[in-house]
């Protein structure tokens, strides 16, 4: 049970879940190259329906992978780097000590 209890401080899997789905990877990468979109700015270059890209860029944001900026009627997302590289670091950091120390 302890070494259950240690995994589960290597990061959190809704944020890993929610980021490792194909069309938000795809959002991502469009919001990599193209900064703070709106989502009529976003959805134009998809396929899927403009609510389900809504749906998507919620969750994003719920889990802290994007942030959003309410101007007026306009929303803005953009991608929250610092906390992904956050999460990242604070993963592999756990993942070290783990496999340094033979604690599965």
């Amino acid at each position: 049970m302890k070494n259950q209890n240690k995994l589960l401080e290597c990061g959190d899997f809704e944020f890993y879940r929610t980021l490792f789905d194909s069309v938000r990877i795809e959002i991502l990468k469009f919001l990599t190259i193209n900064r703070k979109k709106n989502i009529t700015e976003i959805a134009e270059n998809f396929t899927q329906d403009r609510s389900v890209i809504s749906r998507h860029l919620e969750l994003m944001n719920r889990y802290k992978i994007l942030n959003k900026e309410k101007l007026s009627r306009i929303t803005l997302y953009e991608i929250n780097s610092e906390y992904i590289l956050e999460e990242f670091e604070t993963t592999t950091k756990a993942s070290k000590e783990y496999i340094k120390h033979k604690i599965y």
